[in-house]
């Protein structure tokens, strides 16, 4: 597995290995941190890991980021050695900024539901006074919480339970290419491949990015490429051939709308020639 150093500085900066992450200072350094180590679990097929130093005085954190975005804490944040914490730190922990994030972004897909339903009816009501709410629960920081925590514990079977259970109940009431259904599916995807439930793991994906792509959604190439992280480990050459064939078509798809970055389509070209290499021993 790939080790990165990260250094945070309270001007906002960041290396990755001594290599500056950008130009300058950046509104929200975490978050970019965040981006890069999903970048290069995405071109290594699997997670990364990172020691971060944050602002000066802070504790040191391991993290662990999956090619999905996925990301977690190992162990217990360390005393930075020689200094004083400051009493008022520039920036938050990166932990700390991580779950805020996924906090910010549930709460941001509950407030567009509720719009989206408020205006869709004869007579509009108020967000608390629509019963449509009380049918269709959004996805929020508290199922994932509740997963995470199962995860953090080794308790990984139960944890797929549950977000097999969040998926369902989530396409049910809201439909399956609802966001909120897709990105609990692809929770549950993830989690599959944890367990080592890799043929199950690539169809999940799969069935995500097969919708995101239909849809022409932004997120698109992204979904393909999780897909293709799952695919990569498989031991079955037939199931490998036929849902390598998927991923192709669907990379194809988007290359012809423009979709697709540099880095996309280098993952697609690796996939390919696997898939080649595959095909002529079959």
């Amino acid at each position: 597995m790939s080790r990165f150093t990260v250094r945070i500085s309270a001007e906002g900066l960041a290396t990755v290995d001594g290599e500056p992450l950008t130009d300058g200072p950046v509104p929200s350094v975490h978050e970019a941190v965040l981006d890069r180590l999903q970048q290069y679990a995405e071109d290594r097929g699997g997670p990364v890991e990172a020691t971060v130093h944050d602002v000066p005085g802070a504790a040191r954190v391991v993290l662990r980021v999956s090619p999905d975005g996925a990301s977690r804490m190992l162990g217990t944040p360390t005393p930075a050695p020689d200094s004083d914490p400051p009493q008022e730190p520039a920036a938050a922990p990166l932990s700390a900024v991580a779950a805020a994030v996924a906090r910010a972004r549930a709460q941001a897909q509950a407030r567009a539901q509720a719009q989206a339903q408020a205006t869709t009816t004869d007579h509009p009501t108020s967000v608390a006074e629509s019963p449509a709410l009380d049918q269709s629960p959004p996805l929020t920081a508290g199922h994932f919480a509740g997963i995470k925590a199962l995860v953090d514990a080794g308790q990984l079977d139960d944890a797929f339970t549950d977000a097999t259970a969040l998926r369902e109940s989530l396409t049910d009431s809201l439909g399956v290419e609802h966001p909120d259904a897709l990105e609990a599916r692809t929770v549950e995807a993830h989690l599959a491949q944890l367990r080592g439930a890799h043929r199950e793991a690539t169809v999940l994906a799969l069935s995500v990015a097969r919708i995101m792509c239909r849809a022409g959604d932004p997120g698109a190439a992204e979904a393909v490429a999780r897909a293709a992280a799952a695919w990569q480990w498989l031991t079955d050459d037939r199931a490998a051939v036929v849902h390598g064939g998927e991923l192709l078509h669907m990379w194809d798809s988007l290359r012809g709308k423009d979709m697709l970055s540099a880095a996309h389509v280098a993952l697609a070209d690796r996939v390919r020639g696997q898939l080649e290499d595959l095909t002529a021993y079959a």
